[in-house]
């Protein structure tokens, strides 16, 4: 039942609006403004880590169980909240995760690193497992990388490339700046960081599925850990679990280590995770109170009588605008709460109402009755998905776009069924003072009109079976990783992987990519071989044995969460090379 609950609260945090990359954001004590083709490149890894619910809600019991940790750290050591969710993305928040370049754990740092920001790496003890020791020993890597460069932009790109690297990437320029462009120029990995952060946000302080807490004792010097499981009463596999960093069973006497002892039930407050930042922190804020709602009111303002009529449109109920509506108005009228009304009609959180606009009150749908549309002058994505009644994201993916991309007027938009990857972008001429195909509302009937004069029909040309055979694409002009990875319907890390390419964005035109696994690969998944687990083993662990990706090991073994059981019987790919 908890974890139904947490499915049901992390598909409201992802849900409620889809997640769109700003043209503005605050980050530490800078501004950063986001141009438009940045924004569709940072969309396009927002969407691909909110894609999978399953995986997506793995993350979020990680991020909430340790946040407040991190975030503890960061704050006394003046280093922006933000950057908390850089550790998403180096480890996945995975204890005893190792990198290809033989990083480890939570921060992924090289042992002489760690040693150098003062963790201890030996025989006996890897703090870089230790989420609190390796919390602040990040503070301090990113806070020499800021002293240099006085830009926490740069002190998250130096995080990945070195100082040595950004020495070359940085504008000196900007050392010092509290305002800064994110464009196509800026680092794959600072714009995949961004990325991380508006994805996962919404989702911060939600509660663990299990219902667990980690608090923590700094008081177990010389202890066994056998001896600490009875001290505060927890199964000796679950201490061993979250404290991987004691390598030899007892707790060393020559400094104070922060023993990790998992708790069920509700936190304390100051362990639950926190969306703030270090520039609003010391800011006073003034809690206003909430207006008090009187009995014949909805909501305040709202009364029965301000009730809107419900007008069929598209087939789905929907209400019309006034010149005065706000959300609170339209949603309280339509019998909505205000994030269900932002739902329902695609809003983000800080989108206005427009005046005299059709909005829908129940969920819009994934097709049209209507094959295609072309679009005028000054219409978006969203535009579009309103006159339609198609819900933005489905509109977005019949059309290979990301729901930010800009329309040129006349370009015909699929909205039935979804564009062949083959099928050129086709474009029609557009008369200005022409109507578009337009769907309205009369008299509470559904009524559909458009001039046949202006009706496309564009052949549906099923080209997969000639993809699936290709094994060698050649990059064209405009094209991207990512791109290539839909049109071939694979994942964008197998092309990296393949193609043994390190750096997502540097593609240049004429290059051939193989987007089919090489055939030893082919040979080897079509294997099966299976695995025992062992105490104190993780799925990463088992996935990176045997060459494998976590989401892979999971889907194999019909896995819904990361629990795994001593003794249990794994489905892995046999892998002679591993």
């Amino acid at each position: 039942m908890k974890k139904l609950l947490l499915l049901l609260l992390i598909f409201i945090a992802t849900d409620t609006y889809s997640q769109v990359v700003p043209k503005e954001m605050n980050f530490g004590d800078m501004r950063l403004h986001i141009t438009e083709s940045a924004r569709r490149q940072i969309q396009k890894d927002v969407d691909r880590l909110t894609a999978s619910q399953t995986y997506y809600g793995i993350l979020v019991d990680r991020m909430n169980l340790y946040f407040p940790i991190i975030e503890r750290a960061f704050a006394e050591n003046n280093v922006p909240d933000e950057i908390k969710f850089l550790a998403v993305q180096e480890s996945g928040l995975i204890s005893d995760a190792v990198s290809v370049a033989n990083a480890v754990g939570f921060w992924q740092f090289k042992d002489f690193t760690a040693r150098e920001v003062g963790l201890k790496v030996d025989r006996g003890v890897d703090e870089r497992l230790n989420i609190v020791a390796a919390s602040y020993g990040a503070a301090k890597y990113l806070n020499a990388n800021n002293f240099f460069y006085d830009n926490w932009i740069y002190a998250v790109m130096a995080y990945n490339t070195g100082r040595g690297g950004a020495e070359k990437l940085v504008d000196k320029s900007k050392f010092g700046a509290k305002k800064m462009t994110i464009d196509n120029r800026t680092h794959w990995y600072v714009k995949k960081f961004l990325a991380h952060v508006i994805a996962f946000s919404p989702s911060v302080g939600l509660p663990h599925s299990e219902n667990i807490w980690l608090d923590e004792d700094t008081n177990s010097k010389g202890m066994t850990l056998s001896g600490i499981a009875k001290k505060h009463k927890v199964e000796l596999e679950l201490v061993k679990k979250y404290n991987k960093w004691l390598k030899r069973g007892t707790v060393p006497g020559d400094k104070k280590y922060a023993m990790l002892i998992p708790k069920h039930g509700s936190p304390p407050k100051r362990l639950v995770a926190s969306n703030r930042n270090s520039s609003s922190r010391s800011t006073k804020r003034i809690s206003e109170p909430k207006p008090k709602i009187y009995p014949t009111e909805i909501k305040p303002g709202i009364t029965n009588t301000d009730k809107a009529t419900i007008i069929p449109l598209n087939g789905i109920p929907s209400i019309l605008s006034k010149e005065l509506d706000d959300v609170h108005s339209l949603s309280a009228r339509s019998g909505l709460s205000e994030s269900r009304f932002r739902k329902y009609n695609d809003m983000g959180p800080s989108d206005k109402i427009i005046p005299s606009e059709f909005y829908y009150v129940k969920k819009k749908k994934g097709k049209s009755k209507i094959g295609f549309h072309v679009t005028k002058k000054g219409e978006t994505l969203w535009d579009v998905s309103q006159q339609y009644g198609i819900q933005l994201s489905k509109l977005a993916k019949k059309n290979g776009m990301s729901i930010i991309d800009e329309l040129k007027p006349g370009r015909v938009l699929w909205l039935k069924k979804t564009r062949p990857s083959d099928q050129e972008i086709e474009y029609h001429q557009v008369e200005e003072d022409r109507p578009s195909i337009v769907a309205i509302a009369s008299k509470g009937e559904e009524r559909v009109t458009y001039d046949d004069s202006d009706e496309i029909i564009v052949p549906v040309v099923d080209r997969s079976k000639e993809l699936k055979k290709v094994s060698i694409h050649t990059v064209a002009p405009g094209e991207s990783l990512w791109g290539i990875s839909q049109k071939y319907e694979v994942l964008m890390e197998d092309l990296l992987r393949w193609n043994e390419l390190s750096n997502p964005d540097a593609l240049r035109i004429g290059q051939n990519v193989r987007v089919k696994a090489p055939v030893e690969e082919v040979v080897e998944i079509k294997t099966l071989s299976t695995h025992r687990v062992s105490a104190g083993e993780t799925l990463y662990a088992i996935s990176r044995k045997y060459d494998m990706t976590v989401d892979e090991l999971m889907e194999l073994n019909g896995m819904t969460n990361t629990n795994l059981d001593v003794g249990a019987t794994l489905k892995v790919y046999e892998c002679g090379s591993c």
